[in-house]
């Protein structure tokens, strides 16, 4: 599984923090840790969103008011993305993510939201696992019907 991390470039502890508790679990792609020098970065950005399983937006003072995290956030609901919005008190939710259940953020304690944050993705990891282990012996079953029948 592959999270996409949203947030403002002020906010990069809080990115850390999250990668320490969540890594290796969770693959967890932030945009400044992939160094592309000569690319747009755009388009970095849209095909990791793209390859992502969930966006995380951590929607702090800084990251509400970034254009580039609402782009980001819009990007993933087009191509209907989950996005779960990890918030600071004190934060309005607008446009793509009015309405969007999400986890308070305490800045001052953020390991405790971001404890809470890893377990849910845990969660969807499992369930998207489990999906594929579905979805993988549905096929095997296929090839070994059409195997016996080609006889």
């Amino acid at each position: 599984m592959k999270v996409f991390v949203s947030h403002s470039t002020k906010d990069i502890h809080i990115v850390e923090e999250f990668k320490k508790i969540i890594e290796p679990k969770v693959e967890v792609y932030v945009a400044a840790y992939d160094a592309q020098p000569g690319n747009v970065l755009w388009e970095k950005i849209e095909t990791n969103i793209k390859k992502s399983n969930c966006v995380v937006a951590i929607m702090s003072k800084n990251g509400s008011r970034s254009e580039m995290v609402q782009q980001e956030i819009a990007t993933a609901k087009t191509h209907k993305i989950p996005v779960v919005p990890i918030v600071e008190e004190g934060v309005v939710l607008k446009g793509a993510l009015v309405g969007i259940e999400y986890l308070k953020l305490d800045k001052r304690h953020p390991d405790q939201t971001l404890k809470k944050a890893s377990t849910y993705l845990k969660k969807l990891k499992k369930q998207a696992d489990n999906k594929f282990i579905g979805s993988f012996i549905l096929v095997v079953l296929a090839i070994i019907m059409v195997s016996q029948f080609g006889e």
